[in-house]
């Protein structure tokens, strides 16, 4: 299985939140790295069914429970006759939707590391 090298985040408030399952807390954060790329996660439960050892609609129960706490919002893309074209599932923080446009970051180090600094041998 192709798994994506980025980083996951997984806030205090999900992180101890005591109606989470751990592998929902998991999922969680699972969604957030693949939200790196697009601004939103795109992966369907037949790629996290394998990935956590569980069936489909595990997967199912746990966005389902994820969208009802708040902590993602789940878009369906439909085709004209009404298929499923794609999901999007975006991270949310206090009802705010995260896309990758509204999570900033330095492209530079703001502040580089001093080219002469010597090592401290007293």
């Amino acid at each position: 299985m192709n798994q994506p090298s980025y980083y996951s985040i997984m806030p205090a408030y999900v992180r101890y939140d005591k109606d989470l399952k751990p592998n929902e807390k998991l999922l969680y954060s699972e969604i957030t790295a693949l939200s790196n790329k697009f601004g939103y996660c795109t992966a369907s439960n037949n790629y996290f069914a394998p990935l956590y050892d569980v069936s489909k609609e595990t997967v199912s129960r746990w966005i389902s429970h994820l969208k009802k706490k708040g902590y993602i919002q789940v878009e369906i893309i439909r085709a004209a006759d009404k298929t499923v074209q794609q999901r999007r599932i975006y991270v949310s923080v206090e009802g705010e939707v995260l896309t990758k446009r509204s999570i900033g970051y330095c492209q530079k180090d703001q502040d580089p590391i001093d080219e002469n600094v010597k090592d401290n041998i007293t």
